[in-house]
């Protein structure tokens, strides 16, 4: 048996411990953006990419005792990137777990954890991991460089 046959016919094993340290990551960083959330609806962060800024949108869909759906979605600035589409994500946010999952993207609103390949879909075998990462790195990017659109009101006592 050659080493070709051999990858081919292996199967994606998931790391569990990694990709629950992402998801764990990203429920600290949502929190650092959106502490409020359980009171607010929506919150909206510019975010400058060099020239360009783009919106980034957290809208709350649903909220449970114990859990928090959220849509993100990223807006604006992205005309003169026609070839760049950003999808919609949509999060749960575990609070008794702390921690958050991306549950779909786009129309794909049922993300497993693993793909058979090859596969209709054309989905990776890790694409729930790697949507999760993707996830944290918008985050990092809206707490290092966006700033809220919303306005503050502070209300004195």
């Amino acid at each position: 048996m050659n080493v070709k046959e051999t990858r081919k016919n292996r199967r994606y094993v998931p790391n569990l411990s990694a990709d629950l340290e992402s998801c764990d990551a990203n429920y600290i960083r949502f929190l650092q953006l959106f502490p409020n959330h359980h009171t607010l609806d929506a919150l909206v962060f510019a975010v400058s990419l060099g020239e360009r800024e783009v919106d980034v949108d957290i809208k709350v869909t649903e909220r449970c005792p114990y859990t928090t759906f959220v849509t993100i979605s990223v807006t604006g600035g992205l005309d003169q990137l026609s070839w760049l589409v950003w999808p919609r994500l949509s999060i749960c946010l575990y609070h008794d777990l702390s921690t958050a999952e991306v549950l779909g993207i786009g129309d794909h609103q049922k993300l497993r954890q693993r793909y058979e390949m090859p596969n209709q879909a054309l989905h990776h075998p890790d694409e729930k991991s790697q949507v999760n990462r993707a996830l944290g790195e918008l985050l990092a990017v809206c707490i290092e460089h966006g700033r809220t659109q919303d306005t503050v009101m502070m209300v004195d006592d």
